[in-house]
């Protein structure tokens, strides 16, 4: 290997150890959004259903009456090495539904694994309650090991009325520690929002997060347009970082794919993929 790989490789390791607790990097483990649908409404996520809320907020698939699995890509900033690549599989049981993902983020330097075994339930027709263990491990290549840990993530959500839904949900309030030498931990999250629906076309979402690991409460915004029930169009912003967003979806009978490109402020734009299928 010529010296001058060896220099880009240890300079982009240097790079994710010194901002990936900055929440630059948004990696899998750090409680992000999954899913395009999410990413072109602002990373709105905890008052939505579907798939991808085995990820966002458990709650919101305790509805799903049908075998599903998906897919999803996440290119932070375009680059392979910093992507999150996921896979998600719900099974409708006797009492709820139960879940199983898997996200993976990084390259062979530099690596989080995160895999849930998830369970959501409804409370009658307006009351969803979901729970999630996780298991993450970060890994740092050349022989530096891995760190591991378990942690959990709890959701609720609320039909307060056909058009109103409230959410909220939280990853990892324990805030394990991911160091027992340096006392680093995972940081926790906190996320309540809502979705309200003007019509069977237009659905609007709105949401504060708050980070242990970083100071801002930030606010999230989306929509979503549907055209002849099966083309979505999406936009969203937030107030911080990720400042704009886009996003279009098609449902093709059981598939459906989902398509997004986010803005960050300083560091360009980000498309985002998902693919999932109803049995």
């Amino acid at each position: 290997m010529s010296f001058i790989s060896v220099s880009r490789r240890f300079l982009f390791l240097l790079f994710v150890l010194l901002f990936a607790n900055g929440n630059c990097l948004f990696a899998g483990g750090s409680g992000t959004t999954t899913g395009a649908r999410s990413a072109g409404m602002g990373r709105c996520s905890v008052a939505l259903q579907g798939l991808w809320s085995i990820q966002n907020n458990q709650a919101g698939f305790a509805l799903t009456d049908k075998i599903t699995a998906g897919i999803g890509y996440d290119s932070r900033f375009m680059s392979g090495a910093m992507s999150t690549k996921s896979l998600a599989v719900l099974v409708p049981v006797k009492y709820g539904v139960t879940g199983i993902s898997i996200d993976y983020y990084g390259y062979s330097l530099y690596n989080e694994l995160k895999a849930g075994l998830a369970y959501a339930k409804a409370f009658g027709e307006h009351l969803r309650i979901g729970l999630q263990i996780d298991y993450l491990r970060t890994s740092l290549g050349d022989n530096y090991g891995n760190k591991e840990g378990v942690t959990f993530e709890i959701g609720l959500q609320a039909d307060m009325n056909r058009n109103l839904t409230l959410g909220v949900w939280t990853y990892n309030p324990v805030m394990i520690k991911l160091d027992d030498y340096a006392g680093e931990r995972i940081p926790s999250v906190y996320r309540l929002g809502m979705a309200y629906r003007f019509s069977p076309v237009l659905l609007t979402t709105l949401e504060v997060e708050k980070r242990s690991d970083w100071q801002p409460v930030v606010l999230h915004g989306g929509m979503e347009y549907v055209i002849r029930q099966r083309f979505f169009l999406r936009a969203g912003f937030g107030t911080s970082r990720e400042i704009f967003s886009m996003g279009f979806g098609m449902k093709l009978s059981k598939l459906q794919l989902d398509l997004a490109a986010v803005m960050h402020e300083s560091l360009g734009f980000s498309p985002v993929m998902s693919l999932s299928f109803h049995f």
